[in-house]
């Protein structure tokens, strides 16, 4: 591949990345400069643009700085680190979860150079988990009836579960080169039945009667 096709293919790459992706997506140094990120990614931050996120450090969003150590560490080992489930910090302070992939996009000398982020703000869903468990806690000894309701709440659990593993999928970066408006389409109907599930979950915990 020549130096030109390997430019072209970068600049679609980033245009995908930054321009059309509806997932946060981020670059950074190790050193933890913020290089880049898109809209979504700054919102899901509490910043009402990207330019409020350039101006904070990578390392702002932890909460503990060995996070972020290891993290560097298994990218200089593997490059890429898959999709997980992520607590960060909000711009507030407070918890933010994310499905995140992390994975080196470019090297210096064999070391890691710029680092690329993905990210879904699973919030919501965290919260809906932390209610189906506080109704579990409370049904537990429960009639029958009761035990109904939790088994409900387990099964919209495991459907929220399959649903956040085919999101994963949908942006793992090299899925996300290939990504259309019907990929995109479909993406945003899981992320509206996800919503739709969570509403359900949140009945239960209101309703447990």
């Amino acid at each position: 591949m020549s130096f030109q096709e390997e430019a072209e293919l970068w600049r679609e790459r980033y245009r995908v990345l930054f321009d059309k992706n509806i997932a946060g997506a981020i670059l950074t140094t190790p050193e933890g400069r913020i290089v880049d990120c898109n809209e979504p990614c700054a919102r899901i931050f509490g910043f009402e643009s990207r330019n409020g996120m350039l101006a904070h450090s990578a390392w702002d969003f932890y909460f503990d700085r060995r996070d972020r150590e290891q993290l560097l560490e298994r990218l200089r080992r593997e490059r890429d680190c898959p999709a997980e489930e992520v607590c960060l910090r909000h711009s507030n302070g407070m918890p933010v979860w994310v499905l995140a992939t992390r994975s080196v996009v470019s090297l210096a000398y064999g070391h890691p150079e710029l680092l690329q982020g993905t990210v879904i703000d699973i919030t919501a869903q965290k919260k809906a988990q932390a209610s189906f468990a506080s109704i579990k806690e409370v049904t537990s000894s429960a009639g029958r009836p009761e035990r109904e309701k939790v088994e409900t709440a387990a099964a919209l659990s495991q459907r929220l579960a399959t649903l956040l593993q085919r999101a994963s999928q949908a942006i793992q970066p090299e899925n996300l080169l290939q990504t259309g408006r019907p990929e995109i389409q479909q993406f945003l109907l899981v992320l509206e039945e996800m919503k739709m599930l969570m509403s359900e979950l949140e009945v239960l915990r209101l309703f447990p009667e």
